[in-house]
């Protein structure tokens, strides 16, 4: 058993005593995989995982919230430091249906920062965490989407997609249906220009649309091919490209070639 395997083991009685935590700090930020280009989300989803049912004692409670305060300047994202808050913001998602109200909505808001964060591991977290909720109760996922999308940033936005771009919520046709309908609603916000954003945070949401809508259109293919052939018709170069990049994905290329053929013909 590797020392990060005992760790996670061992995780409830770690978290439950203040004079562990820097010893924990040490075995995750040493397993983290940083420096490098793939973090150890084995590890990070492990260490979630001991959230998920059992109460949070307030000890772990309030070591997560002190590593969700560790910020750009303290750690980049190549820093293994930067591992910290990339477990703990998994966390709170894991923990979110086990813990009460007030707890729930403090959560949220960690999400929604961690969306924004300039660092793409913690936007990749904030994603993950909202996965975590949305295994367990889809309807908590779809209720905050619709909630704040109106107002949500396009960094926000990407999460959404991320997040509903998850297998295992996708089993189901109708969170297969929202996910779709809900990346209808960014591309049209898109093209239109509705909601503002840096250029880098164009770049970031135009990735997530490339390749999340493709997993919508496989469970859905009816209605999602009938979506990527409205936006084909679009004289807007950007929204072509999107479409060009989710026609590409071997996830429906393979299935669908005759539809794929129709959409890339209007697209040359």
């Amino acid at each position: 058993m590797s020392r990060a395997d005992e760790s996670v083991r061992n995780m409830r009685e770690w978290l439950g005593e203040t004079k562990n935590h820097e010893l924990l700090e040490k075995v995750l930020m040493q397993e983290s995989n940083l420096p490098g280009p793939r973090a150890n989300l084995g590890l990070a989803e492990a260490f979630a995982d001991q959230f998920k049912s059992l109460p949070m004692p307030e000890e772990a409670w309030n070591l997560l919230n002190r590593w969700l305060a560790i910020d750009e300047v303290e750690a980049g994202d190549n820093d293994p430091k930067m591992f910290l808050p990339f477990c703990a913001i998994q966390a709170l998602g894991a923990c979110y249906s086990a813990v009460d109200l007030s707890r729930q909505k403090n959560i949220i808001t960690c999400i929604r920062e961690a969306m924004n964060d300039r660092r793409w591991r913690m936007r990749e977290g904030a994603a993950m965490a909202m996965q975590h909720i949305g295994e367990r109760d889809f309807n908590v996922l779809r209720s905050y989407i619709e909630e704040t999308f109106e107002q949500a940033t396009m960094m926000e936005r990407r999460a959404f997609l991320a997040a509903l771009a998850h297998p295992p919520l996708l089993g189901d046709e109708k969170s297969a249906r929202f996910a779709l309908v809900t990346s209808d609603r960014i591309m049209e916000d898109l093209s239109a220009e509705r909601v503002p954003g840096t250029q880098e945070d164009y770049r970031v949401l135009s990735k997530g649309l490339e390749y999340a809508i493709s997993l919508f259109v496989e469970k859905l293919p009816v209605e999602g091919f009938a979506m990527l052939e409205k936006y084909a018709a679009r004289e807007d170069q950007r929204i072509r490209r999107i479409v060009k990049s989710n026609l590409g994905k071997a996830r429906i290329a393979k299935k669908y070639p005759d539809q794929i053929n129709r959409i890339a013909g209007m697209l040359s």
